[in-house]
């Protein structure tokens, strides 16, 4: 086992290879052995530890952020092969708080990172090796009159909630999912495909991508926002000749961020157990919000503190929680640094060049970003870096916005050592290009999806949609009816074909081929959304008037109409599989209290096979899902035939 991107053999790390590959006892001994802390700087730099939030309880940058271990597969000829096992361990995330029962890949959380060539066929056995049942207590609170301005959720404890039921006696099935990987509808982790323990899910994945940072997670159908809390996370990284001959940061300046919020059991006398709980506010009787909850992770750790020295430093940063957004901010004694993060690399690979970001670095569940980030200003302090929410101070608290403690980790820069000679390159990827006007498709119409704030079911919903026509007969509002009138004055009428999960058809689309997908919020908070089978790339972001949607019907009285233009921010410039459709970091009160957007995608569809589409979410992902099929072309011909 060795750190990201390690060079020289004699690594120490390099002799623990066979705890992960001769199945040592996952115990809180071995499990420790398998993690390493990224290497001290030659001098200290100023930090320590913090107190946390008033009854939060844990110290803040107490415990040095840990580095997941990696695994690189084993050559076989042509192609490369892998065993992972699921396995329940004990897992330590903060020094003051009892190992956590966790169900993980491998004994760790996140799981081992798996790094890989660009080129070489992968073949993985997913082994599942889990025992007992959930580890996780789920309970969920709430009362008459809407969302609290200080919820439960922010705190620890069951105290006040209601337990779940069916939760706590859920086994230990599992679904794998390898999170941007382009691979076969059969090796895609199909959320229905279960593998029970002593059984394997064979997966055999392409690899031949662009070098970038994908995840892999549990994907098991209804049960994924209890199984992914429970540890089933874990990163994978792909390399190639183009990403290496850039010198970018690497060995321990080439760090990932693995980001996870989660929360945890008192007992009587009001101590932390470890034990993890899933804490939910629910709004009437079914609607539930989006779960957040007040401890942050890195790397599997409790607001860490990281040592670093005054150089540029490269971060993998992906957000696997649940549902909290991440808007990012780098903050040196209070005060956001500008620039601090040069993206380099979206969820799909490098950019053409290094692009600034300047405000808030938006990451919403699932997305990744690769980023460079230059200390060599700020030797001998400290620097955190914080989740914010737009209209509040950063680095400051809001409660009523499940931002009760902001802090994400410190930054220990180190007072002497050298800055290094390293340049960011002018250009990163020479392949990658922007799709143009030509390179789109013109002779088809677009693909429309419909985000719906909670119906008759009081859970949000995501429509399909299709272009009507002939609206002679429609009476304003009629029920799944929403129109739409775009930049140019343009008047489309939407009819909706689909909501639940099994309404029969699906998006049928072919292999090789690129459309342009249309998403349109029309509730009151932004979703992130995720297409299995595909990749793509974000053509615009548009700001549109969506009060005319009529709740009660489920249809615009009149259309959603075009405001303004919107900015892509600089990790979606890039290529993509997943995308945040509405406002980061704003949820205004009222039925339709966030602007409306529209959010155009070009989709290509490389792979074949049956796969999903569905909001990221977790706690959505169980009714915000429907099926995606992707067919060769001449097969989609002979449908009429015999």
């Amino acid at each position: 086992m060795e750190t990201a991107s390690a060079e020289t053999p004699d690594s120490p790390l390099m002799k623990r290879r066979t705890l992960l590959r001769g199945g040592a006892v996952a115990g809180l001994g071995a499990l420790m052995s398998s993690y390493t802390a990224v290497a001290a700087p030659k001098a200290p730099g100023a930090g320590a530890a913090e107190p946390s939030a008033d009854r939060l309880i844990l110290a803040k940058f107490k415990d040095p952020l840990r580095i997941p271990p990696v695994l690189r597969p084993a050559g076989r000829g042509g192609h490369d092969e892998l065993t992972v096992r699921m396995r329940t361990a004990d897992v330590l995330v903060h020094s003051d708080l009892p190992p956590v029962r966790m169900w993980t890949y491998e004994g760790s959380y996140p799981g081992p990172t798996i790094e890989t060539v660009r080129g070489r066929r992968l073949r993985v056995a997913w082994e599942n090796h889990l025992t007992g049942t959930l580890p996780v207590t789920a309970v969920d609170f709430g009362q008459p009159g809407g969302p609290s301005p200080d919820p439960l959720s922010n705190y620890p404890g069951t105290e006040g909630c209601r337990e779940v039921p069916g939760v706590a006696d859920l086994e230990p099935w599992a679904a794998v999912h390898l999170h941007g990987m382009l691979t076969g509808g059969g090796n895609d982790g199909w959320m229905e495909n279960l593998v029970a323990p002593g059984d394997v899910q064979l997966s055999a994945y392409p690899n031949d991508q662009a070098a970038t940072t994908l995840w892999y997670h549990d994907h098991t159908h209804h049960v994924s926002r209890f199984s992914v809390y429970a540890g089933l996370a874990g990163l994978f990284v792909r390399r190639d000749e183009e990403e290496r001959a850039l010198g970018l940061p690497k060995g321990r300046y080439e760090v990932p961020l693995v980001l996870s919020d989660r929360n945890f059991a008192l007992d009587a006398s009001g101590a932390l157990t470890g034990r993890l709980v899933h804490k939910v506010e629910m709004v009437g009787t079914k609607l539930m919000r989006t779960h957040a909850a007040p401890y942050t992770l890195v790397n599997g750790v409790i607001w860490p503190y990281l040592e670093v020295e005054p150089r540029w430093y490269r971060f993998r940063i992906a957000n696997t929680a649940n549902s909290r957004i991440y808007r990012l901010m780098l903050l040196a004694d209070g005060e956001p640094v500008p620039g601090a993060f040069q993206v380099i690399g979206t969820d799909q690979g490098l950019i053409d060049t290094p692009l600034p970001v300047e405000g808030a670095l938006n990451l919403s569940s699932g997305e990744r970003v690769d980023v460079l980030v230059d200390f060599s200003a700020y030797r001998g302090r400290s620097l955190k870096l914080v989740n914010t929410m737009e209209g509040v101070p950063p680095g400051s608290s809001s409660t009523r916005h499940d931002l009760l403690e902001p802090d994400v980790m410190q930054f220990r820069v180190a007072a002497r050592g050298s800055a290094g000679r390293f340049t960011p390159p002018a250009v990163l990827s020479p392949t990658f290009e922007r799709p143009s006007h030509h390179d789109l498709p013109h002779d088809g119409a677009p693909r429309w999806v419909v985000i719906v704030g909670p119906g008759t079911e009081n859970v949000p919903e995501l429509w399909e949609m299709e272009e009507v026509t002939d609206t002679a007969g429609i009476t304003f509002p009629a029920a799944g009816i929403v129109q739409v009138r775009d930049a140019e004055g343009t008047l489309t009428t939407l009819r909706r074909t689909a909501l639940h999960y099994d309404d029969g058809r699906a998006f049928t689309v072919a292999h090789g081929s690129t459309e342009i997908w249309k998403y349109l919020n029309l509730a009151a908070s932004p979703h992130p959304m995720h297409i299995h089978l595909a990749h793509f790339h974000v053509l615009s972001r548009e700001h549109y008037d969506v009060t005319g949607f009529d709740r009660t019907v489920r249809g615009t009285a009149r259309p959603a109409a075009y405001l303004r233009a919107g900015e892509l921010e600089p990790h979606e410039r890039g290529l993509k599989d997943t995308v945040r459709v509405g406002a980061a970091g704003e949820i205004r009160p009222g039925p339709n209290g966030t602007p409306g957007e529209l959010v155009t995608v070009a989709v290509t569809f490389p792979v074949v096979g049956r796969g999903v589409h569905h909001c990221h979410m977790l706690e959505h992902e169980q009714h915000m899902v429907r099926p995606l099929v992707v067919t060769p072309a001449a097969h989609g011909h002979m449908g009429g035939h015999h």
